[in-house]
């Protein structure tokens, strides 16, 4: 009877402290995220319609959102320590898939960017390469905390995220190499970036820059000219045209759900995905886009509020990381729908069609999750 009731007190007690492990879950975050999928979606399944072929566009990212929130809760059971014993293994994981994309990658638009299995699914490693750049640089950093007053391992960090931002560059993928190093900019700030390493790193990367010019794709290195001088190239010009176009015929309230001429007579190109934002203004106005800002600006902040309460430098270097690549995602793709910023290729986090990112981004979210569920006390 004794030994039966020991049996069932630790099982209760175990019951006990899964509750209120999962006390911690970030509900705000989660909610803010499903309402932009859905969004997204709707939007997605507006500028789709009855376009031949991406009629199953909305279909498929319904079920990429489906994995996407199954990896969510799955990785945030895993505590995300885990990945810190497994960050040099994944790093060199992630080199070698972005080096066999040269080899056996598919090439689509100019890019070898994907690989492609047996026609049923594409993989972008690029995507892949993003997340693990946050796993990899928050060890790095977290590994050598008082070492950092040092400039040698600043310089080393550089290299840790130059050889995957460069390779992934060489797809050529500007868009996810330049996510790579606002993660690592992001995370070595969050460490403590002493002002005279950050005047040295601001200078070198001055003196850099015709070299990376230099190493740019022509059309990547045209889109920048014709954002600084649209006059050489009006023809250039013409989807962000068509998106400034789309925003102002939106007003305030939009054309309605289905109902913008710029989207539904197709005058609006890569509506689904880069310029969606633009489709979006066309249907809802700027009271649509606005909702759409706030939520990215909840995300963000539930994200760093829980590394603001991570209980060691490697949970809040992931949620800096991760924090800093959505915003900035967004804030790059809402700014080249504006033409504010030139052009590179940046979906809308959670709100463009495509499933890699889609995938990508849950893996992060579950991995952020992981980090407030292992906090020391309830607080949220």
């Amino acid at each position: 009877m004794s030994i039966l009731f020991r049996y069932k007190s630790r099982t209760e007690s175990t019951i006990g402290k899964r509750r209120e492990l999962w006390r911690n879950f970030d509900w705000g975050l989660i909610v803010a995220v499903a309402l932009l999928i859905t969004f997204g979606t709707a939007m997605i399944r507006s500028s789709t319609f009855e376009h031949p072929t991406l009629y199953d566009a909305p279909r498929k990212q319904i079920q990429y959102a489906i994995v996407g929130f199954v990896l969510i809760w799955t990785l945030a059971s895993i505590d995300y320590r885990y990945w810190q014993s497994l960050s040099t293994l994944l790093y060199v994981i992630i080199i070698m898939v972005l080096l066999g994309v040269f080899v056996v990658g598919v090439v689509a638009g100019g890019a070898q960017r994907w690989f492609d299995f047996f026609g049923l699914f594409s993989i972008q490693p690029s995507e892949l390469a993003k997340i693990g750049s946050v796993i990899w640089i928050a060890s790095f950093f977290a590994n050598r905390r008082e070492q950092l007053n040092k400039f040698r391992w600043v310089i080393l960090s550089i290299f840790h995220a130059g050889i995957p931002a460069a390779l992934v560059m060489a797809q050529p993928d500007l868009s996810s190499a330049v996510m790579i190093i606002v993660v690592w900019l992001s995370i070595l700030w969050a460490a403590g970036l002493r002002p005279q390493h950050l005047a040295i790193l601001s200078g070198a990367s001055m003196a850099g820059l015709p070299a990376i010019w230099i190493l740019m794709e022509e059309y990547q290195r045209n889109r920048i000219i014709n954002f600084l001088n649209p006059s050489l190239d009006p023809g250039a010009q013409y989807n962000v045209r068509q998106a400034i176009i789309s925003i102002g015929s939106g007003g305030w309230f939009g054309q309605g759900y289905n109902q913008a001429s710029q989207v539904q007579l197709r005058f609006l190109k890569v509506r689904h995905t880069d310029f969606i934002f633009s489709a979006t203004a066309a249907e809802f106005g700027l009271v649509g886009v606005t909702i759409i800002m706030l939520l990215f600006v909840v995300i963000a902040w539930r994200i760093l509020r829980i590394g603001n309460n991570a209980k060691d430098a490697f949970g809040a270097y992931l949620c800096y990381g991760m924090g800093m690549m959505i915003f900035a995602q967004a804030f790059f793709n809402i700014g080249m729908n504006l033409n504010l910023l030139p052009v590179i290729g940046l979906p809308l986090p959670f709100f463009s069609y495509g499933g890699s990112a889609l995938l990508t981004l849950s893996i992060g979210l579950g991995i952020v999750q992981s980090v407030a569920l292992n906090q020391n006390k309830h607080e949220y």
